[in-house]
């Protein structure tokens, strides 16, 4: 099995969940109203500033974990060829993981 981690945005959560389940990932985990800061900067969740990220895990098979992460990556280019060299505030990480329980 695969975890994947994809760290994004609050405001993209919607596009993301569509794009899991149309890529048949039925089951994940989200943390909202995550703060921190990376190269789109940082987000504070604040009056000021009210971005916020948010974290989704999915522990899938390694098929799947691929299927993920291409219609993720395909997602990334399309945001960063309209942006204009503006960081794109989504990142996705994966790494093996065990089932135990």
């Amino acid at each position: 099995m695969k975890t994947l981690i994809i760290v994004a945005r609050d405001s993209m959560l919607s596009d993301l969940e569509n794009l899991l389940q149309d890529n048949g990932v039925k089951a994940y985990t989200i943390m909202s109203n995550v703060m921190g800061k990376g190269v789109s900067g940082r987000v504070f969740g604040t009056f000021l500033n009210p971005d916020t990220n948010a974290i989704i895990f999915a522990a899938l098979s390694p098929e799947q974990a691929a299927k993920a992460v291409s219609a993720l990556q395909a997602l990334h280019a399309t945001r960063k060829a309209a942006s204009q060299d503006t960081p794109i505030p989504l990142k996705v990480f994966s790494f093996p993981c065990e089932e135990h329980v």
